[in-house]
């Protein structure tokens, strides 16, 4: 099975006891907090489930699910929530849940409907979990951050030239829209971000020119990476 589960669940003791039994049911959960730096884990595809609790951040979890939904999060959410009135549960679906659960639960039957949900939304046509790239001129290694031509020691990439080449690669030969990168990497769109995500094509652009992969722009719409295996 081996499934990623992340739970953001703020009653410690309510995490605990989800987190073992997902363990002892074979899959991978994870307790976290939706920090910055988690969703960026999100947005990358680390997790195969999000399981978000309506009690949790600053934010509503139904703002976050907004803003995953808006960069284009493709990882199938349910939510579990204290309150199971009409309005709620409409606004928790009009926002991209999978599904929704009210507590108190059974747990046995939360995890049937965690199952149906993983059944019904991984043979869809997902991003690519792939990290690890081999092209005619080298290699690039999103889990190491790395760049490497075979035979010279490796190119290091700082965290956020990683991440936006493995967008570009996971969609080699599609155009990568440039609001998504925006909203994806930098969690905003403005005039600031944008200025910078051009400073960022620019130096990846003379890394891989020389191993044989371009970055090419598309009038209006973004960018499109394509190499040569």
């Amino acid at each position: 099975m081996n499934h990623k589960i992340l739970l953001t669940e703020s009653d410690i003791s309510l995490a605990t006891i989800l987190v073992d039994y997902l363990s002892a049911q074979g899959y991978q959960p994870a307790a976290h907090e939706l920090d910055a730096d988690t969703q960026r884990r999100v947005l990358l595809g680390e997790y195969d489930l999000l399981l978000l609790s309506t009690n949790q951040g600053v934010l509503s979890v139904y703002e976050q699910l907004s803003r995953m939904r808006q960069a284009e999060c493709l990882t199938p959410v349910v939510v579990l929530a204290d309150t199971a009135s009409k309005d709620e549960v409409l606004h928790a679906f009009r926002c991209g849940c999978d599904d929704y659960v009210q507590k108190p639960f059974n747990i046995e039957v939360l995890v049937c409907r965690l199952a149906a949900v993983l059944r019904r939304t991984n043979p869809v046509s997902q991003e690519s979990k792939q990290t690890v790239f081999c092209f005619r001129g080298g290699t690039f290694d999103a889990v190491h951050q790395t760049l490497s031509n075979g035979s010279d020691a490796p190119q290091h990439l700082s965290a956020r030239e990683s991440e936006l080449l493995l967008m570009l690669f996971r969609r080699t030969g599609t155009i990568v829209n440039r609001k998504l990168i925006l909203r994806r990497l930098w969690h905003s769109d403005d005039p600031f971000s944008a200025k910078s995500l051009s400073v960022f094509i620019h130096r990846l652009r003379t890394m891989l020119q020389p191993l044989g992969v371009q970055i090419m722009p598309v009038r209006g719409k973004g960018y499109k990476l394509i190499y040569d295996l």
